[in-house]
């Protein structure tokens, strides 16, 4: 298994996709990122569940 994962989200402000490196040794995460397009802060929440990686973008300011 890598410990490190590349995946691909949407800005949840312009739609743009934006590549994560998700690190799998962690169970959860949650950051603030800003979107390489549009620069507005994204919350980042990431969970890994056995070979699972689930993650979400949503906005800072919901």
């Amino acid at each position: 298994m890598n410990v490190l994962e590349y995946s691909t989200i949407a800005c949840p402000y312009c739609g743009e996709r934006n590549e994560l490196t998700i690190e799998r040794t962690l169970e959860t995460l949650s950051y603030t990122e800003d979107c390489c397009v549009c620069c507005r802060a994204m919350q980042i929440d990431v969970r890994v569940v056995a070979d699972d990686v689930e993650i979400s973008a949503t906005r800072e300011d919901d």
